[in-house]
């Protein structure tokens, strides 16, 4: 549940609501078994949820928070069309003239990993696996270089 940890912080960071307005959480989780080698170790699974996040006595503009979530999905989540992510829904409940309650939902898709371990607790294919959580790396800054 990186994804749901990740967008949550990037969006506290914009200060949309105060942080007691702002809540985040996770619905229908699937998981769907791929078993197959890969360079990060066996790809055990796929666990697909849904994440909702909610603003409550939003005041900023729909279009700006729309813009940041799609930026962000572009930005860090960019397979979303191989795995035929739906798209972000966003459902807007009116308070008065100038706030919103806002509940943002959308499905991510986030791989689950093995790594053989002989003292592991995870037993498939006649061997032992520990689990190996997936890090997900946002670069914070980079350089880019042509030629020699």
């Amino acid at each position: 549940m990186i994804q749901l940890q990740a967008l949550t912080a990037y969006l506290m960071a914009r200060n949309l609501v105060p942080p007691e307005q702002f809540d985040s959480w996770i619905e229908q989780v699937s998981l769907e078994l791929i078993w197959k080698p890969d360079r990060d170790g066996l790809h055990m699974a796929d666990m697909r949820y849904r994440a909702v996040f909610s603003l409550e006595r939003f005041t900023g503009h729909p279009a700006r928070l729309m813009a940041l979530v799609g930026s962000w999905l572009e930005t860090h989540d960019s397979n979303r069309d191989r795995h035929e992510l739906p798209a972000p829904l966003f459902a807007v409940e009116p308070l008065d003239q100038d706030s919103f309650d806002v509940e943002l939902s959308l499905e991510f898709v986030e791989p689950q990993y093995l790594a053989e371990d002989p003292a592991g607790e995870i037993e498939a294919f006649n061997k032992t696996w520990a689990f190996v959580p997936f890090d997900l790396w946002i670069a914070e800054y980079g350089e880019v270089s042509h030629g020699s």
